[in-house]
């Protein structure tokens, strides 16, 4: 049973490198230099060229994605202790996955707080609960420690990009939608389904949604607790409080 567990959390790490290998292979072309604002600061102009066509780690979307994963295998767990015992065995791998997450986040993070007395113990609990064969635990563990880290995320968007004032102001709950091949503005609340949210250099995101069309960078706060710039295109996710640096996206806004 014990070599089974391993073999099934092994399995979880190896998705999560597959995963990241298939992340590595994903280029787009990067917007040159001499097209961005020049109100840029040198360190985000120089970290946009050093990546080049590389995917750069997007913070907020891969703590979203870590948190979600943190969801179904605390849901499996629970369910094999209380009903179906084989659903256990399921939530295993997707621990193994988020506990490489854990690790890879851990290292993204600034040197502070990859060795600070919370972080240790951080890492301490989680290995525990899995050596111990306590899915569900582990399974918490997670979602408190991703969710922490995207709610630090998400204040500093708020205090670097627009301000806390901002957020309660009715000027920005207003964007630009894309209808009968015009844009028009409305507000958040008066979205309707099948608009297109249409954001321009210089705007900030108010609605989680995925890009349907166009190519740009968003201005992000980060785990290094520093701005950084996100190359996004077709496909790829944006996040309230972030503010587009360059480029125009057409965004289809997540359901409520």
């Amino acid at each position: 049973m014990i070599h089974l567990g391993l073999m099934l959390v092994v399995s979880g790490v190896a998705g999560a490198l597959f995963r990241e290998y298939k992340n590595k292979q994903l280029t787009l072309p990067s917007p040159t230099l001499s097209a961005m604002e020049p109100s840029l600061q040198v360190q985000e102009q120089v970290e946009l060229a050093s990546h080049g066509g590389e995917k750069v780690f997007d913070d907020v979307g891969e703590l979203q994605h870590y948190q979600r994963v943190s969801w179904y295998a605390l849901a499996l767990s629970t369910s094999g202790a209380w009903f179906y015992p084989p659903a256990t065995l399921v939530s295993i791998p997707l621990l193994g996955y988020n506990a490489y997450n854990l690790v890879k986040t851990i290292r993204q993070s600034d040197k502070a707080e990859q060795t600070s007395p919370l972080t240790i113990f951080e890492v301490i609990a989680v290995t525990g609960t899995l050596v111990t064969g306590r899915p569900a635990t582990a399974s918490v563990l997670m979602l408190l420690s991703f969710g922490t880290r995207k709610l630090l995320l998400q204040a500093g968007n708020i205090s670097n990009n627009i301000g806390f004032a901002k957020p309660f102001n009715p000027r920005f709950a207003k964007v630009w939608t894309l209808r009968d091949g015009a844009e028009i503005e409305t507000s958040v609340a008066d979205l309707q389904q099948g608009d297109i949210v249409v954001l321009h250099a210089g705007e900030t995101v108010a609605v989680e949604g995925k890009i349907l069309e166009g190519i740009g960078t968003i201005r992000q706060y980060s785990l290094c607790k520093q701005m950084k710039l996100v190359p996004k295109q077709e496909g790829d996710k944006v996040f309230p409080f972030t503010q587009v640096e360059s480029g125009c996206l057409h965004v289809q806004p997540a359901p409520v």
